[in-house]
């Protein structure tokens, strides 16, 4: 049964590798990747931001558009039907 320890220490000292190996990996990675994760958050962040600002834009553009006395909503006229073919007449 002394081979029982034996075979216990190898798979403990194994495991203690994988983690050692798992660890080094994973700061590897952080650490050479890490400007490119940055750059790559900031564009990602800029490009929400830019995003929200162009549709607060078209809102405002829109909401304009529909205040000018031509237009069917700004003026009191019908209000646009949600039936297709209506749709399609128009």
């Amino acid at each position: 049964m002394r081979g029982g320890g034996r075979a216990r220490q190898n798979a403990i000292r194994s495991g203690i590798v994988v983690l050692g190996a798992a660890a080094f990996a994973y700061l590897s990675y952080r650490v050479g990747f890490k400007p490119y994760l940055d750059r790559a958050q900031e564009a990602m962040d800029s490009q929400i931001h830019s995003s929200d600002h162009a549709a607060a834009a078209a809102a405002a553009a829109s909401a304009s558009w529909e205040d000018q006395p031509g237009h069917p909503e700004g003026d009191g006229g019908l209000a646009p039907s949600r039936d297709p073919a209506a749709v399609l007449r128009d």
